[in-house]
């Protein structure tokens, strides 16, 4: 199994943007629906109140404005099972097939102009240096 770490960083614009339109939320539940809705007005404070702190805590939390988001990549284990074992076939068969499908859609990418020869023989050397 390969993991991979991936950090996400909401921007801090975003983060201000959220923190804004929750407080007009917040206060159009408390002068507006309120006092024309009763019940639902304080169902729809208290749900813009959590929105906006869900929203806005991570700028204020012990890792600044980051999240960390985990993606984990699987690769089956086929080694013990006799009949699907090829003997021609190594135990690092799926990282060849992985590396091979990505060596492919680089070429793809270089051949329709997407990316420059410097990126192309950059990217392909790091695959290579991978198996």
């Amino acid at each position: 199994m390969r993991r991979r770490r991936v950090r996400v960083q909401p921007s801090k614009p975003a983060m201000i943007l959220s923190l804004c339109v929750g407080i007009i939320f917040v206060l159009v539940g408390i002068f507006i629906a309120i006092p024309t809705f009763g019940l639902f007005g304080i169902f729809w404070t208290l749900v813009a109140v959590f929105i906006t702190a869900g929203n806005v805590a991570p700028m204020f939390g012990k890792e600044g404005h980051t999240r960390q988001i985990i993606i984990e990549d699987e690769y089956e284990d086929l080694t013990d099972d006799p009949d699907l074992l090829d003997p021609n076939t190594s135990a690092s068969a799926p990282y060849a097939s992985d590396a091979e499908q990505r060596l492919q859609e680089l070429q793809n990418l270089y051949t329709k102009g997407l990316i420059t020869r410097d990126e192309y023989d950059t990217k392909r050397a790091e695959i290579l240096k991978e198996l």
